[in-house]
């Protein structure tokens, strides 16, 4: 697999399964940590990746050469079979957040939900996830699939008491609510660090946590329904957060 992923063509690439090339790839980075050529290794990755839209890591700019390896080696054994190769590559996964923005989940309840809301922090860039959900198991099946991995990484913390968590925060609560209350998204300005609540799937954010809010936002939703799915409502606020930056 080390001598392949060196001399495997374009054409033969992209033919391969996802979890084929992911395989290659932790290969690469298994072969680079007994010479510490890092040099080398990014352009072959970065050429690899050039072929395929497939999943890439960015390691933290604080780690050394061969700690960034063992990260890139852990990253891409988390989508191959090799799990008990997978627990000795790296017991920590490192992720470097691009905003400073917690998402806390007020009794979401849908494990495919909360598998997408972690997609969507990674996809923007955002700092973790809090909940106080004690159910909540980010092994369950449906978690797993529409998180595509990203339970992995992504900083996840369970806080018993949100009202104690929340009143005890410095940073601004922003709640994601749809009352009469609510400032229209186009008129919000996102602050550059804050907490982000999202409420539950029925009724919306608890009304003792709407009161630690400095604010709620609403989006406009102009059909018949008054109410959208989380993860929508999560992916529209993120993609505000972040435009000014991309």
């Amino acid at each position: 697999m080390e001598k392949s992923v060196n001399t495997i063509s374009r054409s033969k690439f992209i033919k391969l399964s996802s979890r084929h090339q992911h395989e290659l790839l932790s290969g690469l980075a298994r072969r680079t940590l007994k010479d510490l050529d890092i040099d080398r290794f990014l352009e072959r990755y970065n050429e690899l990746h050039s072929w395929t839209q497939l999943d890439r890591y960015t390691p933290p700019d604080w780690l050394s050469k061969k700690e960034a390896l063992h990260e890139y080696l852990s990253f891409h054994l988390n989508f191959t079979s090799f799990q008990n190769e997978q627990e000795e590559a790296s017991s920590t996964f490192s992720w470097q957040p691009k905003f400073e923005v917690e998402v806390v989940l007020d009794q979401v309840r849908s494990p495919y939900n909360v598998g997408s809301i972690l997609r969507i922090i990674d996809n923007f860039g955002l700092k973790g996830m809090a909940h106080s959900s004690s159910w909540l198991s980010l092994s369950h099946p449906q978690l797993i699939k529409a998180a595509r991995g990203c339970e992995k990484w992504i900083p996840v913390r369970f806080e018993k008491d949100l009202v104690s968590y929340l009143a005890n925060s410095s940073l601004p609560i922003i709640g994601i609510e749809n009352n009469d209350l609510s400032e229209n998204l186009s008129n919000w300005s996102p602050p550059e660090k804050c907490i982000i609540i999202l409420g539950n799937e029925s009724y919306g954010i608890a009304s003792a946590l709407q009161k630690i809010c400095c604010r709620t936002i609403q989006i406009p939703m102009y059909g018949f329904k008054k109410s959208m799915n989380v993860t929508h409502a999560l992916a529209i606020i993120a993609h505000k957060i972040t435009e000014l930056s991309s």
